[in-house]
């Protein structure tokens, strides 16, 4: 009996890995057919949830609900373009990093088409796509399964993305023919966007005789970091704990074109360190403080919460 359940186990656990990695129709294209421009025309998704009379969670619409317009441009090289718009998101388009799998059988035809942008740090299925003529496709199909240790009935989540090809295009060309003017970034500046926050403000003495305590002087210190192609600027947000006057403003910003290892803020040059993935900068006085990106989206309502989030509590 125990070898019975101890199989039944690796075969749920298998059956269950097979299904999370998504299904695909695939028909191969030769390149020059899977090239060009493709909107999204089909975005569901259902989460999972505990099977009970009476209940069916909502299955979200991403197009019809939330106003999705998205576009991928597969150009036939190792980078393309992903562009996205919504009902609280202007149009964008960020570089992406592209690949390519091809037939077994033929490899003059292509199976699958997978993207990535910088800001991705795992890969995701949702990202890689089947090739049918003019279409590119994903789905993760919902099953009934029991928990192993709570014996719930539960169905797994359910995912499904269709795209259809709309042009020829490799560039930025006919999106803009239907969003007019958007936010462009580079492969890399799409990954630095976001709201920074300072994290560490300590003197950097080792002699612990001849240390002083350093304190913080801010009860918050925040950077919204905008680097889409032509930023100069950004924006700060702090407030001394002495008064915690709010201040609020725009200073310049300024980087090596491809290159975020240093950029300059306010006249401050940050540099990055490559162990922890954080801005340091060291004082002359030393004093070292260190921002962290905490967020990838730049937004007023985000930003206020987190202010609120740290001033202290008036009873």
């Amino acid at each position: 009996m125990r070898k019975i359940k101890y199989w039944l186990v690796v075969l749920l656990i298998v059956a269950f890995s097979m299904l999370s990695f998504g299904c695909y129709v695939v028909q191969g294209q030769k390149m020059k057919n899977v090239k060009g421009t493709y909107k999204l025309v089909h975005y569901t998704y259902t989460p999972s949830y505990e099977k009970r009379e009476g209940y069916t969670p909502t299955t979200i619409d991403y197009i019809a609900d939330r106003g999705y317009e998205v576009y991928l441009v597969v150009t036939g090289t190792n980078m393309g373009y992903y562009v996205h718009k919504d009902n609280d998101t202007p149009a964008y388009s960020t570089q992406v990093s592209l690949t390519y799998e091809y037939n077994q059988d033929d490899s003059s035809k292509i199976d699958y088409v997978s993207y990535a942008d910088a800001a991705q740090t795992t890969s995701s299925s949702t990202c890689k796509f089947g090739v049918t003529k003019n279409r590119l496709n994903y789905s993760l199909p919902a099953f009934d399964y029991t928990q192993l240790f709570t014996h719930k009935k539960m169905r797994s989540e359910d995912v499904d993305k269709d795209w259809e090809k709309v042009d020829k295009a490799t560039d930025l060309s006919y999106v803009k023919k239907q969003l007019g003017e958007i936010k462009e970034y580079g492969y890399e500046e799409y990954a630095m966007r976001g709201i920074y926050e300072l994290t560490n403000y300590q003197s950097t003495q080792t002699d612990a005789a001849t240390d002083t305590a350093v304190e913080n002087p801010y009860q918050y210190y925040f950077i919204a970091l905008e680097t889409a192609t032509g930023a100069t600027s950004a924006t700060v947000y702090y407030a001394l704990k002495t008064d915690l006057t709010p201040v609020q403003k725009t200073v310049t910003l300024t980087h090596a074109e491809g290159d975020w290892a240093k950029m300059t803020i306010d006249g401050i040059e940050w540099t990055i360190d490559p162990t922890w993935g954080n801005y340091y900068y060291n004082e002359a006085n030393g004093i070292r403080q260190e921002i962290n990106r905490i967020y990838g989206e730049v937004s007023q309502t985000y930003i206020q919460e987190l202010i609120q989030n740290k001033l202290p509590i008036t009873e």
